[in-house]
């Protein structure tokens, strides 16, 4: 309750309600140490530990919002988590995840690094060439 009095003698009186809003906590997450190898699954979980309701949360590759994908979905767990999950790792999956939580009294984020490993691959594949013994062009070739 709230009185405010003038020298007068008047006053006026009014009830009012505060509410105090917690920003979300995010419980940290990993896809672990070790790099992945392509093809696998890899799934992570973020839960938002603390914070009022009601939350959005969203993931990021790089900075860029993920959208679902053929291999690569996001599922709301609940109100307090989401499920990162990409079914079939592949190098254009490799960088830095993140899950941002937000409310009305603010956001928290957390990343983590997902590295993958992928077969060798040729960038030029090698062609099939003749050259006279002693040739000028096999010294440029090797070089």
């Amino acid at each position: 309750t709230c009185v405010a009095k003038n020298e007068e003698g008047y006053s006026a009186r009014s009830d009012l309600e505060v509410s105090v809003m917690e920003k979300p906590t995010i419980l940290p997450f990993s896809f672990g140490e070790a790099a992945v190898n392509e093809g696998e699954l890899r799934q992570i979980i973020c839960s938002v530990v603390k914070g009022d309701e009601p939350l959005q949360i969203s993931w990021s590759l790089q900075g860029e919002d993920l959208g679902p994908g053929p291999d690569l979905t996001t599922t709301q767990l609940g109100s307090r988590s989401s499920i990162l999950m990409i079914s079939s790792v592949s190098y254009r999956h490799s960088g830095s995840y993140t899950c941002k939580a937000r409310n009305s009294a603010g956001s928290a984020s957390h990343s983590a690094m997902l590295r993958v490993n992928v077969p060798p691959r040729w960038t030029v594949e090698p062609t099939d060439k003749q050259f006279a013994q002693g040739s000028d062009e096999i010294r440029k070739s090797v070089v």
